[in-house]
């Protein structure tokens, strides 16, 4: 598998994951006081198990979800501009996962940031910067150096070179 096989497949997981959790994010900012009034509203509608589970979520504010979902959308931005092999987008990508890393700090406080995350983030960010690196030189080729060969064949009709 070639870099740009390997960056392609990479920036599609990131279109899908961070597609669905931009999507997931905004629904239950719009739809987080809904959402309370009905359970409110219903008691019993759920096990025991989950009560606790759906206080903790109906504590959260809805800024959260709402900043998260805008940063998620600012990673599948970031993504289609990388997809274009521009470092503008690679810049969006990384503002977007460091503030998703920060945004818990901010809304809930301290201990919600897990390692796993950290990790994922820094491994993604790390990654992308040497595909993008290194796909953006085979791209723009420094100036007097002459352009690698293609495998394609000439076009009928044009002259094939020697």
């Amino acid at each position: 598998m070639n870099n740009k096989t390997l960056f392609r497949i990479l920036l599609v997981i990131t279109f899908i994951f961070a597609g669905l959790n931009a999507f997931s994010y905004l629904m239950m900012a719009l739809l987080l006081p809904t959402m309370q009034q009905v359970y409110a509203d219903t008691p019993g509608l759920l096990p025991e198990e989950f009560s606790v589970m759906m206080q903790r979520l109906f504590e959260m504010p809805r800024g959260y979800f709402a900043g998260a979902g805008l940063l998620y959308v600012l990673e599948v931005l970031g993504a289609a501009l990388m997809w274009r092999l521009r470092w503008t987008g690679f810049h969006c990508y990384t503002l977007a996962r460091l503030l998703l890393l920060l945004l818990p700090l901010l809304f809930l406080g301290r201990g919600f940031v897990g390692l796993g995350d950290v990790m994922m983030a820094l491994l993604f960010v790390a990654v992308y910067y040497m595909l993008m690196r290194q796909l953006t030189a085979e791209a723009n080729p420094p100036a007097g150096q002459p352009e690698p060969p293609h495998d394609e064949p000439a076009e009928p009709g044009e002259p094939e070179e020697k």
